[in-house]
């Protein structure tokens, strides 16, 4: 059950805190079809990230060493590794009130009205590439991922149960995308319901990766103070 709780915790910290992929969902709701191609978005998306996961996990044992560049907890006393995750914890929320009053007094992309013409015509196979296109390009950079793939072959998972895990892993990724889905399908009948979209695709981004980072930030840092104060962190498990 921890191993469980872990996947889909870093599974929502790995979707929350990469929102665009999440932001492009929102848009494609907006398109001529939205149902079609936010549905074929999803499916190539999700697709192809567990591939790119089962792909990374079946050749991990060449990546090792460039994981543990990255990842070098399994090397760490408890004292330093814990000390690391507060460290890191304090920079995550900083990071993540820096990014919110930054992103405010930023405004919208110059790109926003050129990409929102392109969506209103996409079809459902340009939706399904722009899936695909995204979790391929996004894996190489997808640090929890490749860590939990770690923490998998650390534990000796064949090659069918670490299969099993990551389809756990991508149902937790897909699960914020599904949530608003679901919120679309009952706000469809109002009549202003793209515009709204249109006008908290934005502020979605802004509040999903300010939050993520800070909620996140702050669990690491009082999981590292658990541990100093009572020998005992929040979570049994280390998280990298």
């Amino acid at each position: 059950m921890d191993l469980i709780l872990y996947s889909l915790g870093i599974s929502l910290f790995d979707s929350l805190s990469t929102t665009f992929q999440i932001v492009l969902f929102v848009l494609l709701l907006t398109t001529e079809k939205p149902l079609r191609n936010a549905l074929t978005y999803l499916a190539g998306l999700s697709a192809a990230y567990f591939a790119c996961g089962l792909a990374g996990y079946l050749v991990l044992d060449q990546l090792r060493d460039f994981l543990s560049r990255f990842l070098p907890s399994a090397g760490l006393s408890g004292p330093r590794y814990y000390q690391s995750e507060f460290l890191t914890g304090l920079v995550m929320a900083g990071l993540g009130v820096w990014y919110f009053h930054w992103k405010r007094k930023a405004g919208p992309g110059r790109s926003k009205n050129w990409i929102l013409a392109r969506l209103r015509t996409m079809n459902a196979w340009a939706a399904l590439a722009a899936g695909v296109f995204m979790s391929v390009t996004s894996f190489p950079a997808s640090f929890p991922y490749l860590a939990v793939m770690a923490r998998y072959w650390a534990l000796h998972f064949s090659p069918l149960k670490a299969a099993a895990y990551l389809l756990l892993y991508n149902l937790g990724y897909a699960l914020p995308m599904v949530l608003i889905l679901g919120l679309y399908l009952e706000l469809r009948k109002r009549a202003d319901v793209h515009d709204r979209l249109h006008r908290h695709a934005d502020r979605l981004n802004l509040h999903l990766t300010t939050w993520t980072c800070v909620v996140f930030g702050i669990f690491g840092m009082a999981d590292a103070g658990c541990y100093f104060a009572f020998g005992r962190a929040l979570v049994g498990e280390r998280f990298f």
